[in-house]
């Protein structure tokens, strides 16, 4: 009988019973992962840094690839943007501040400049 191999949340099962995944069994999956990583690393390291009175500037694009009918992104929600927004730019919350804006208030934001500018 042929074992049946899937990949699941971090674990190959073979025959519906877990297998750990050890360092250099799975070379492109390793690969892929530690560029993935690096990719992170490295958008997180070189923030790009927006103060506050540029943030609606900055954020209008990221609504309109929300919500404009016409976007090939209108199937993504603002969660989505925001996300990645948190990874490569710092939103600075005050001007006197170093403190950066949450994944939750980036998502406000793009929700409010929704609201403001593009309703019709």
């Amino acid at each position: 009988m042929r074992k049946k191999t899937f990949f699941s949340e971090g674990f190959v099962y073979q025959n519906k019973q877990a297998v750990t995944l050890e360092k250099g069994e799975f070379p492109k999956v390793s690969q892929f992962i530690t560029q993935t990583l690096g990719t992170v690393n490295n958008l997180y390291a070189n923030r790009i840094e927006v103060s506050p009175r540029d943030r609606k500037k900055f954020l209008l694009p990221f609504a309109h690839l929300c919500y404009d009918r016409d976007s090939p992104f209108n199937i993504k929600g603002p969660k989505f943007f925001s996300e990645w927004l948190f990874l490569a730019v710092k939103f600075k919350k005050s001007d006197d501040s170093d403190e950066s804006l949450s994944v939750e208030e980036i998502d406000c934001e793009i929700q409010r400049l929704k609201r403001t500018f593009l309703d019709d």
